[in-house]
């Protein structure tokens, strides 16, 4: 059955084929996550457990995070949209919602993650490697600066495992047959061979003719495309924290930095240890006193671990583990390793959550203390980062205080500030001046509010230590142009439409004519010619038109040929003949691959599926989206 099957898997490796990534969102922005105690309000309510607004604030920052990265610049813009903002904040909460129903689900079938799988998990995590390698000291300092310990962090990776384990065996339990598979395969290696002929409008458009009635009645059609655009005059003041200048750092700043954060600067003492580890059973303590007495009679540790170990990963290495820092292992373990003060000394019997251990130590790296000489520098740059910061804060704030209270205009802000006014000239939210030209400020230099009380607007922050105020001057509303002001544009477009047009119905007539045979005494007419491609697969460098439309033809027969008129990219007309069709008759190297993705595909559908089949079944209560405005 499908949800024994997840309890099996919840004992196996963890699949490489993941559908909807449940994972730790370990960004260090997003660490906080993990530790941030729940405010009171609730955002929701599933099957009588809570989503706090504090759970939803954490969410919604880490996904705002996430695409700001992935849409750069036009996310700023977004964000100024409040439908926008409610729709991300909407389907945030909602993923809780459904990482609530499969965390219950989880814990209702008993589905959990081995500590091995956790420890592999954390080791992958890419914020915690140097150099694609897992790195100890990079780990630990990162869980200092965040605040969480090594057991708060395990906890939370084996949450985030167990539901990806649902999600694997979900997955694994999605089956696709052989020949759909197979065919599939053969398609997308299918070759195309095709006839064309390419009628170029470009090369009409000197040969159009355009009478005056003919220019009016395009100017008429399309008057608003030769509208002039409306147009404002502004003042703006713009501070850039780049620009900031920072006094020279206090040396004594510099030494209770350091000493604030010594923790940062500190390693702790490591060790390796090797351990034999036999799993939870009712001979397990006398089997472990057989082995101590082994042990003490001169065998060797390693090649006991290698032989009795339970731990069959390190036993094959004599029992060695990692190195391991305090507060990195299970609590008993870590007790056990850390009480031995000997290389080759071996522990008393150790009772973990995982089993029973005997553990030697191996060896010892001493922690230490970088001395303030060796992060001087970089203290000194954070500090001098941090009163830039500072004093742009102030410099903003400053602004905006000035600009409200003098409204009229900017020249007290520019003059208490000592920084430029700079006056514009007309411009369209088209070709704004490049240091202004951003969503944000446009839709204020163009917003009646703005225009028609005469005041400053408020401070516009723009990202990347930018922030401005602007006043708008002059203002002119959008207005029709004179035909004789925009003829030649007018003119130019009319000739375009006109060939276009023109080709079209050539490439009808063609294409009737090719249907008929007659083709070739329509081509001579037209000095053009018969091309042909063969062995066309999906992935030619053709215009992707051509190839897109090649591949959606039915194939020709003795009959009917196959002919299709197209536009490719650069606007010409083209005419295809579909000659032949070549589809391999075996599968090639690429079918297991495809057999995964169809699985994949599949999976996905029975996921999107269950969880519908969850929600249904639940009791979810949507409280409240937001505390106030300002979450926004």
């Amino acid at each position: 059955m499908f949800f024994d099957k997840l309890r099996a898997g919840a004992q196996g490796t963890v699949s490489k084929i993941i559908l909807f990534l449940i994972i730790v969102s370990f960004a260090l922005a997003g660490v906080g996550s993990y530790v941030t105690r729940p405010a009171p309000e609730v955002a929701a309510e599933v099957n009588g457990n809570d989503i706090s607004l504090q759970q939803l604030e954490n969410a919604y920052r880490n996904e705002r995070a996430r695409l700001e990265d992935q849409l750069g610049p036009e996310f700023s813009a977004l964000l100024n949209d409040p439908d926008y903002v409610e729709q991300v904040r909407r389907s945030v909460l909602e993923q809780l919602v459904e990482q609530q129903l499969i965390d219950q689900k989880v814990a209702e079938l008993g589905i959990y993650a081995s500590d091995e799988q956790v420890r592999n998990a954390i080791r992958t995590l890419p914020e915690f490697q140097e150099d694609g390698r897992f790195n100890n000291e990079r780990y630990q300092q990162l869980l200092m600066r965040s605040g969480i310990s090594a057991e708060q962090l395990r906890d939370n990776v084996r949450q985030d495992l167990s539901r990806q384990l649902l999600l694997n065996a979900l997955i694994g339990s999605s089956f696709t047959l052989e020949a759909e598979a197979g065919l599939l395969d053969r398609l997308s290696r299918q070759q195309r061979d095709v006839e064309w002929v390419q009628l170029p409008t470009a090369a009409l458009v000197e040969e159009v003719s355009l009478n005056e009635q003919e220019i009016a009645d395009y100017y008429e059609q399309h008057a608003e495309q030769f509208k002039r655009p409306e147009q404002v005059k502004i003042d703006y003041i713009l501070l850039d924290g780049s620009q900031v200048a920072v006094d020279e750092i206090d040396e004594q700043a510099i030494v209770e930095e350091y000493e604030a954060n010594l923790a940062a600067y500190t390693q702790p003492e490591q060790r390796k240890v090797a351990h034999i580890m036999l799993n939870k059973s009712e001979d397990a303590k006398q089997n472990m006193a057989a082995i101590q007495a082994r042990l003490a009679a001169g065998e060797s540790f390693a090649e006991l671990a290698q032989a009795e170990s339970d731990d069959v990963f390190s036993g094959a290495n004599g029992g060695e583990l990692e190195w391991m820092e305090p507060g990195s292992q299970d609590p008993a373990f870590d007790k056990a390793a850390f009480a031995l003060t000997e290389v080759g000394e071996v522990s008393p019997i150790v009772e973990s959550e995982f089993g029973l251990h005997l553990i030697t130590l191996l060896e010892i790296k001493e922690g230490h203390t970088q001395p303030l000489a060796e992060v001087r520098d970089a203290i000194a740059a954070h500090l001098a980062q941090e009163q830039a910061g500072n004093d742009f804060y102030e410099q903003e704030q400053k602004l905006a205080e000035l600009s409200f209270e003098f409204p009229d205009s900017l020249d007290v802000a520019a003059e208490e500030l000592g920084v430029s006014r700079v006056s514009t000239d007309f411009f369209s939210q088209a070709d704004a001046p490049e240091a202004i030209n951003d969503p944000r400020v446009l839709k204020q230099a163009f917003s009646r509010e703005l225009r028609e009380q005469g005041m400053n607007s408020e401070l516009i922050e723009l990202g990347d230590n930018k922030a401005v105020v602007i006043h708008v001057t002059q203002h002119r509303a959008a207005a029709p142009r004179e035909l004789e002001e925009v003829q030649e544009q007018v003119i130019e477009q009319a000739r375009l439409a006109k060939a276009a047009q023109l080709n079209k119905d050539a490439a009808k007539a063609l294409q009737s004519a090719w249907a008929e045979g007659k083709h070739v005494a329509w081509l001579d007419e037209h000095e053009l010619s018969v091309q042909k491609l063969n062995d066309l697969s999906r992935e030619s460098e053709q215009d992707p038109a051509l190839i897109n439309a090649l591949f959606a033809m039915s194939e020709p027969n003795s009959d009917k040929l196959s002919l299709k008129r197209i536009t490719l990219s650069d606007g010409s007309q083209a005419v295809l003949n579909l000659k032949a069709v070549h589809t391999p008759s075996e599968v090639s190297d690429r079918l297991s691959q495809i057999r995964e993705g169809l699985v994949s595909r599949q999976g996905q559908r029975e996921y999107e599926n269950l969880l519908e089949a969850f929600k249904a079944e639940a009791n979810i209560r949507y409280k409240q989206l937001t505390a106030n405005e300002d979450n926004f």
